[in-house]
């Protein structure tokens, strides 16, 4: 009865956050300049919030990953930097969530140890090695598919800003829109995945929330039907894999992949502010 009363809390939740989204994607409203930098910062405040709350119930993680928690923060500040220059340490919201949410989620991962997913999943260097190699192929695999899903026309164009701006996405939205919603998951359900729902649960828990965020300017521009139809793409083609590196390899292997998709999609296309 816990673990279902946990599954409907996880639901309970989302269904705050869908209601947010549909009411920027549905009624363009914002509280950013745009209805997608309104939903990034939605989701933001939302996985602050449950990081916080984490962290006060399970207490800080081990030394070592405070350390790991918070080199990932930091590194938070270098993508802005590239862009903005040193005024960019102003904007502290993603690399604190960034500590945040990591911290969190080795916090729950320790309480949790059998059932949970692994920054890397062996020290080894032949472990490693597959790990890189993992991550880079389906970077590279997707990155190329992403290129044809673009109706924009490429213009290519390598600059070292297109390998540093991917830190936000490979380490920010890996970990706190995947690996610590995953972490959540596993705390509201007591540890364990033992029914077809609850692993339904957490496998949409990795992805949906993460993909709308990508997706109100469509429904804005275009329309509910096309709004869907991106939707979906976005969780079979992307979401979808990314969650999948990490259940069944690790979450490095995910973030590298996802930097590499995102390398290829600026030098491409080039890094959009919006």
């Amino acid at each position: 009865m816990v673990h279902k009363n946990g599954t409907i809390k996880i639901w309970a939740i989302f269904a705050i956050y869908f209601v947010l989204f549909v009411m920027v994607a549905g009624f363009n409203l914002r509280v950013a300049d745009t209805a997608t930098a309104s939903m990034w910062l939605i989701l933001s405040a939302c996985i602050f919030v449950l990081s916080v709350f984490m962290l006060i119930k399970y207490k800080l993680p081990s030394k070592n990953q405070i350390i790991i928690s918070l080199v990932f923060g930091l590194l938070m500040f270098a993508p802005f930097v590239s862009i903005a220059g040193l005024s960019a340490f102003l904007a502290v919201r993603i690399p604190i969530v960034t500590f945040l949410s990591a911290m969190a989620f080795f916090s729950i991962s320790n309480h949790y140890p059998e059932n949970t997913i692994v920054l890397i999943k062996n020290k080894s260097v032949k472990s490693i090695a597959i790990t890189i190699a993992l991550g880079l192929a389906v970077g590279i695999t997707w990155g190329i598919i992403n290129i044809f899903l673009n109706s924009d026309q490429p213009s290519p164009h390598f600059a070292l800003i297109n390998f540093i701006v991917p830190l936000n996405p490979g380490i920010y939205e890996e970990m706190a829109f995947r690996a610590f919603i995953f972490a959540a998951c596993l705390h509201f359900i007591g540890g364990k995945l033992t029914t077809k729902w609850q692993r339904f649960t957490v496998w949409f828990m990795m992805v949906i929330p993460h993909v709308l965020p990508h997706t109100p300017s469509m429904f804005i521009e275009q329309g509910i039907i096309a709004g869907i139809i991106s939707t979906v793409i976005l969780t079979l083609v992307f979401g979808l894999p990314f969650a999948l590196l990490q259940r069944k390899r690790d979450i490095t292997s995910a973030m590298i992949a996802h930097g590499v998709v995102m390398i290829i999609f600026f030098s491409m296309f080039g890094i959009s502010m919006s």
